[in-house]
């Protein structure tokens, strides 16, 4: 069993397809695993390992966080991966959050999308190319139920994948699109003033169609992920929160019956925020064995700056683009 650590954090969709002259190569997504929204933490979260599942903040992605929402926030986000192999890739997202009249508790919305700058070598056999792009629509609510107890929901109403394999037989496209039954629970326990308890559970269903170049024709069945999540946060001095999360699950499909892909997931995500001016965080954390580092500048009360950097993203895919770099901005708004 693989490690590979969370989020939001993303998301490749792990897909083996025989390929002539090739063995069970990974094309699908690419995009559907460590590249998915839902996985996918906020620049924030980024910055502290992606410890979210547990934080009772509008940084966290645990949907059950949204109950503590007392103010309208913006937020837009941009995203660079620099791989070893294969294309450097862009990615932009805008968050809207907001207070929910009548109902209690708060709702958000995502628009997501990343794209490769063009194709890209990867380490696949024969060094083969790659281009992929994706775009997800997603919307959250979580509420409080008592003082020590918050759930919450989460739905990807539209979410398609696009990846391109160039070969030398021709170029082979992959396709996955969310099906209805894409969902995201999550909850957060307050049993102490100082520490939280959180859990997750997030569920994908692709339907994955698959274009063959040279009259090779169409092929296409199911994809899906599913996790489990739990977390603690703690805040033992003022300004200081500490975080980690476990993950665990299963990515399974295939496109036909000889190219079933089933691998079990096996993630943790440790994190550290400290304030240490009235308008500066610094955090530091580890995702997936690489060392992440972030901070928050906080204009006012209404505007910040987050940055977050991880030496090894993606470690799950190493075997396809080598050790990936990523680099992640926001501007925050309330108001």
């Amino acid at each position: 069993m693989k490690n590979i650590s969370l989020f939001l954090g993303l998301s490749v969709l792990f897909g083996s397809f025989a390929i002539p002259g090739y063995s069970q190569i990974q094309i699908g997504g690419l995009l559907r695993d460590e590249f998915a929204l839902g996985l996918t933490p906020p620049i924030k979260s980024a910055g502290m390992g992606g410890a979210y599942v547990a934080v009772d903040r509008t940084q966290s992605y645990n949907p059950a966080a949204l109950s503590v929402v007392e103010q309208l926030e913006a937020g837009l986000t941009y995203g660079i991966y620099d791989l070893d192999e294969g294309p450097t890739t862009h990615r932009g997202r805008l968050d809207a959050i907001a207070p929910v009249p009548y109902l209690g508790g708060g709702a958000r919305i995502m628009l997501d999308g990343f794209a490769s700058d063009g194709e890209g070598e990867t380490l696949l056999p024969g060094d083969l190319p790659v281009e992929f792009d994706s775009t997800t629509l997603g919307l959250q609510y979580g509420r409080n139920i008592t003082d020590w107890l918050a759930v919450g929901f989460g739905g990807y109403p539209y979410e398609t994948a696009h990846i391109d394999l160039i070969t030398p037989g021709g170029t082979i496209e992959g396709q996955a699109i969310s099906q209805v039954g894409s969902i995201q629970l999550g909850t957060i326990l307050r049993p102490h003033e100082k520490i939280n308890v959180g859990g997750q559970f997030i569920y994908i269903r692709d339907d994955l169609e698959v274009d063959f170049p040279a009259g090779g024709g169409e092929s296409g069945d199911y994809f899906n992920i599913h996790y489990f999540a739990l977390g603690v946060a703690v805040m033992p001095f003022e300004g200081t929160l500490v975080a980690v999360d476990y993950w665990n699950g299963e990515i399974e499909g295939h496109v036909d019956t000889s190219t079933n892909f089933d691998q079990d997931i096996d993630r943790w995500n440790f994190g550290i925020e400290q304030r240490v001016h009235e308008k500066v965080y610094l955090r530091a954390g580890s995702d997936n064995g690489g060392l992440t580092a972030g901070f928050t500048v906080r204009f006012n009360d209404s505007i910040d700056l987050d940055y977050a950097f991880i030496n090894e993203e993606l470690g799950d895919k190493a075997d396809v683009f080598g050790e990936t770099q990523f680099h992640g901005v926001a501007l925050i708004y309330r108001f």
